[in-house]
């Protein structure tokens, strides 16, 4: 669980290394944890170092571990075996000062193999890495990074993107160094490509089995740094929780308060005008209701697009809807002409009446309009019209 809170889910490591032709390349191998294993989830080769970093930074990873086995790395297999590494770099480079040097070694049957690289080297790869904003945890060299794999490697040879391995029972016997071949390899239940086989040891080495070859200052400043931004962000958490716990506490007592204010200022009204205007809403509620549900109410607008549009040479004198279809008598059930509106009146413009009733014949709600009686001389004034409107 710490791991992951300090790596998160993707371990990721990059070989420089160089091809058939000599030409430096660059690969790069991330594993993914999936519950309890581990999966690949990006393996990649490049030719140019920005395309590297343009990918690692668009996957958003943060950390790498870094192996160097490209010409810069100088390698020899001496016939002895000593826990002195300076005799062992002695031995193997007499002429080379130690201090200049960052050095790894590997154990053979019969003797020791060491790879050895500029420090200057290294520190120059490690400030190339930061100024892209990913951090180097550890610098492995050349084959001797093989190492935390040989225990779980069954093949009794093995090539990586330029050597190749012979092992005996878990034992490095021999290294042939520019040997290029491309062939897969299942390592512990992962496959995985001949050319990221270093990588994946590096990943093992360092994030797996918490080993730091290199100088552990730039994994030790990682994981100080980690922590402060997970403690910066708990306490944050922590403060915006009690923060937000304190506000809805105050806001609701904040409302119980409001809430019995208003109470105590409602008693101090006048009790009667209370109910007088409740009285009144009410009543105005009732007739409006009324209103909405009468019929009348609704076929009030026949008249007023009747009236709407009419000439000045026309003069309405009747305009009756919903009339009595006979008279009152008492307890006797009231009858009304729904479907029917009737219009009486004058005219002195025959074209222009006829014009606005071709208009009402029109709309959509006119079922039929019917002209009793209409006096057709143009040359009288005041000619009368009698018309009956049926609805739809």
């Amino acid at each position: 669980m710490k791991d992951r809170l300090f790596f998160g889910n993707t371990l990721s490591a990059v070989e420089y290394s160089f091809d058939q032709e000599g030409n430096e390349v660059f690969l790069y191998l991330q594993l993914e944890r999936k519950k309890l294993e581990l999966e690949v989830k990006e393996s990649k080769k490049f030719v140019e170092k920005n395309e590297l970093f343009d990918f690692i930074n668009k996957t958003s990873q943060e950390h790498v571990v870094l192996v160097i086995n490209n010409k810069h790395v100088l390698s020899k297999s001496i016939d002895i075996k000593n826990d002195n590494d300076a005799v062992v770099f002695k031995r193997a480079f007499s002429s080379l000062n130690i201090n200049d040097f960052y050095q790894e070694s590997l154990p053979l049957n019969e003797g020791t193999f060491l790879s050895v690289v500029r420090e200057n080297y290294v520190k120059s790869l490690i400030k190339e890495f930061t100024s892209k904003k990913i951090t180097v945890l550890d610098v492995l060299l050349g084959t001797t990074s093989i190492s935390s794999l040989l225990s779980i490697i069954s093949y009794e040879n093995i090539f990586t993107s330029n050597t190749e391995l012979l092992i005996d029972s878990g034992k490095m016997v021999s290294i042939n160094s520019k040997r290029f071949v491309d062939c897969d390899y299942e390592i512990n239940g992962l496959r995985i490509s001949n050319q990221h086989v270093l990588s994946l040891s590096a990943i093992v080495n360092c994030y797996l089995n918490k080993t730091v070859n290199y100088k552990s200052d730039q994994y030790k400043e990682y994981i100080e740094k980690k922590k402060f931004n997970l403690g910066y962000k708990l306490v944050l958490g922590i403060l915006f929780l009690l923060v937000l716990m304190n506000f809805i506490y105050f806001n609701s007592y904040s409302s119980e308060v409001n809430k019995f204010t208003e109470q105590l200022e409602l008693k101090k009204n006048d009790k009667r005008k209370l109910l007088n205007l409740k009285e009144k809403v009410k009543k105005k509620r009732k007739l409006l209701s009324e209103l909405q549900s009468s019929t009348s109410f609704s076929i009030a607008k026949y008249p007023d697009q009747i009236v709407y549009g009419i000439p000045k040479s026309v003069v309405l004198k009747v305009l009756s809807y919903q009339s009595l279809n006979k008279v009152l008598k008492k307890d006797k059930e009231t009858n009304f002409n729904l479907k029917e509106i009737e219009v009486k009146g004058t005219f002195n413009n025959y074209i222009e009446f006829t014009s606005w009733i071709d208009n009402l014949e029109r709309k959509a709600w006119v079922k039929e309009l019917l002209e009793l009686t209409t006096e057709k001389d143009k040359r009288k004034n005041n000619s009368n019209f009698h018309i009956l409107i049926l609805i739809e």
